[in-house]
């Protein structure tokens, strides 16, 4: 922002919280705009005379003209005709201003001299004919600096003379204080505390748009923040001139010409604020302009560096005087080509500081007798008011900076949402990458489907055709029974795997009606495996089983689950089924049934299935229950089925709001758990409906 970097001529944007964070930024804006007008107050009421014990010396007359060293003017013209005695002014290139200084108590008073040096001049106050001041040459053009020097003072009135030569060059303000000690200190400090005060808000609002810079390195418009509020912080904090009594007298040349470079940097960073905003993507010019600034500073500080303090003096009022108001205009230019070429609200913010800054400016220099930004000839009367002016100024760059702070707050809004919108977008991604991975998951269930399937089905099929075959040829006799027997099983194979495949199809589309009814737990769980332990036992394997030891039999009240008796056998012997295919002859299978109470108000009945198997590898837990899905035991072991039994258990336990699931697994067998919710029914009432 061109028109803020041009702020004085040479006083010189969680996850966190949204809520906390646009809290804080309104409390630093509102901080802001109070040191703005802190600023600017006291410097202007410093101006009139309303603190009787700190007043500042009314010159009655003037004299143009060169006097003899150890002499002063015999002739005198009155103070209120120097504007228009433009003839005096050529008379020479000294200028003699005489005032009345009235008679103080004190035995010692002290005299305050401010000056604002743009041109080179020198400045010397007498009392009553002896020198009290002189001024000396520390610093280079552009800096406010004060000098407190003491005098006698005498019986009654005394005359205070200033000689200032060459007066041409007094363009932006003098002015000197009479007080006490004391008086003229807290003076300066009500001066210099409230910039001071500002310099440290911006210090806080460089902070914070370094972090956010950090946090959004695309967004280069939180750097140039930085460096730009850093700017004129520094120039806030050197601009009435305290800074150099902390500095020894012959390094202070060498730190105002760093100061310099840091007015420049402060301009540079403006006009690339100024393109971060409006700039599109053919205005690449406006951000080589700031960077042009910046590489003029650098060459100012060489110059100054090679050739001494008169190249340094050109550079300064080259800048100050022609390019820097020239670069405004154009700015400016260029704020209005954006409003119409686009109308956010950003920009218009920006605007609006841009007419705060600009109006607080051409007010200035109305109120010192100028009128437009191009410099104009300044007499000793209007060069008074420049001090003040430097508070409008900084009225107006208050509500330019309150403007900025509020850019900053929009733009992390915009980066907030962003994020907002990228996090979700990741969500998205994310969710879609799974859904994609379920849908590859999918195809290749299917693959394996078809390829189980065809297997499942083919080795029944080729089975029949062959016996069918022998007996067409003769090869066996008709009839014969060993082989109806053996073309009958695999029928009954090749029904059980269509019956499967067609049970999970409506299980999943809920075309399967459950009879479900209060179902006492003790007396169907001993009957389900009294009935299964006979088939286990034939087949070679050791069924162990253990009944529920229900306690709350003891209260008269019995477990029960509410369910479907036929489909809760399936389940329990589809469980069953898988654990003796995977147990070798001679293996133990156990079951066994708990109740579970760890939860208040939600006790649950499990029970428990293990083999003796050789258990499931890690990688094949999480898919078993997945359809068609069969590991690689159940492949290389040359076990039947499809890969659907746990499926359609899972499916069965979901409509009775219960769970199935793979418990642990090792070498030395799994262990499976069923899980339904439990009720619990009297045992009188139960007795009474079985006796009906």
């Amino acid at each position: 922002m061109i028109a803020l970097s041009a702020v004085s001529e040479g006083g010189s944007g969680i996850d966190m919280s949204r809520p906390r964070f646009l809290q804080a930024a309104w409390i630093v804006i509102v901080i802001i705009a109070i040191s703005s007008v802190l600023i600017a107050v006291p410097a202007y009421a410093g101006t009139s005379e309303s603190k009787p014990a700190v007043t500042r010396i009314i010159w009655d007359s003037y004299y143009y003209g060169g006097v003899p060293e150890g002499q002063v003017p015999g002739q005198w013209q009155p103070f209120a005709s120097i504007d228009s005695d433009r003839e005096g002014a050529k008379a020479g290139e000294e200028l003699w201003l005489r005032a009345k200084l009235p008679y103080q108590n004190n035995s010692t008073n002290q005299l305050m001299v401010y000056s604002y040096v743009v041109k080179p001049y020198e400045i010397s106050l007498l009392v009553d004919g002896k020198p009290v001041f002189a001024s000396d040459k520390l610093l280079p053009p552009g800096f406010i600096s004060w000098k407190i020097v003491a005098y006698e003072a005498g019986a009654s009135d005394q005359v205070l003379l200033a000689r200032l030569s060459p007066h041409h060059n007094l363009e932006k303000g003098f002015e000197v204080w009479l007080g006490g000690t004391s008086d003229l200190a807290l003076k300066l400090m009500r001066t210099e505390a409230p910039m001071w005060a500002g310099a440290i808000v911006l210090a806080l609002l460089c902070a914070i748009s370094f972090v956010l810079y950090l946090l959004y390195r695309s967004q280069v418009l939180f750097i140039y923040f930085a460096v730009f509020f850093a700017s004129i912080a520094i120039d806030l904090t050197v601009l009435w001139g305290g800074w150099q009594y902390a500095i020894r007298p012959e390094s202070l040349m060498t730190w105002g010409s760093v100061i310099h470079l840091n007015w420049y940097i402060g301009h540079a960073s403006g006009i690339l604020v100024t393109h971060a905003i409006v700039g599109t993507k053919g205005s690449k010019w406006i951000r080589n302009l700031g960077y042009a600034v910046m590489f003029y500073g650098i060459v100012a500080l060489a110059g100054w560096l090679l050739f001494g303090e008169r190249v340094q003096l050109l550079f300064y009022q080259l800048f100050y005087e022609y390019i820097s108001p020239g670069l405004l205009l154009v700015l400016i230019v260029v704020l209005f080509r954006a409003l119409k070429r686009r109308r956010d609200a950003e920009i218009k913010v920006f605007a609006i500081g841009n007419v705060l800054f600009v109006g607080g400016l051409a007010f200035g220099r109305a109120v010192s007798g100028q009128f437009g930004l191009f410099p104009s000839t300044q007499t000793l009367l209007t060069s008074q008011h420049a001090l003040a002016q430097i508070s409008w100024t900084f009225i107006g760059f208050g509500g330019a900076l309150c403007c900025l702070g509020i850019i900053i707050i929009m733009r992390l809004l915009r980066m907030t949402r962003l994020h907002s919108t990228n996090m979700a977008l990741q969500k998205v991604n994310g969710e879609l990458q799974n859904a994609n991975e379920k849908l590859s998951r999918i195809d290749d269930i299917r693959s394996n489907m078809y390829s189980e399937v065809s297997h499942e089905l083919n080795t029944p099929i080729t089975a029949i055709k062959g016996y069918v075959q022998l007996m067409l040829n003769g090869t066996i006799p008709p009839g014969e029974t060993r082989y109806l027997q053996v073309i009958h099983d695999k029928t009954l194979v090749m029904e059980r795997m269509v019956d499967d495949m067609l049970e999970i199809a409506r299980l999943e589309n809920k075309h399967i009606k459950f009879d479900y009814e209060l179902l006492p737990f003790s007396e169907f769980f001993e009957h389900l495996c009294s009935k299964v332990q006979l088939d286990m036992l034939e087949q070679g394997f050791v069924f162990i089983w253990t009944p529920l030891q229900d306690e709350s039999e003891r209260s008269g009240r019995s477990a029960a689950i509410y369910a479907d008796p036929m489909r809760v056998e399936q389940v329990v012997v589809n469980m069953l089924s898988n654990a003796r295919k995977f147990t070798p002859a001679g293996g133990v299978i156990q079951v066994e049934a708990k109740i579970d109470e760890s939860e208040a108000m939600k006790e649950k009945v499990i029970i428990r299935i293990s083999d003796s198997g050789h258990g499931i590898i890690k990688e094949e837990q999480e898919h078993i229950f997945e359809r068609y899905y069969r590991g690689q035991a159940a492949k290389t072991s040359e076990v039947t089925g499809t890969g659907l039994g746990l499926t359609i258990c899972r499916e069965i336990m979901s409509a009775h709001l219960g769970e199935i699931g793979l418990e642990s697994s090792s070498d030395f067998g799994s262990t499976f758990y069923i899980c339904f919710p439990l009720r619990f029914v009297d045992l009188r009432e139960q007795e009474e409906a079985g006796e009906k």
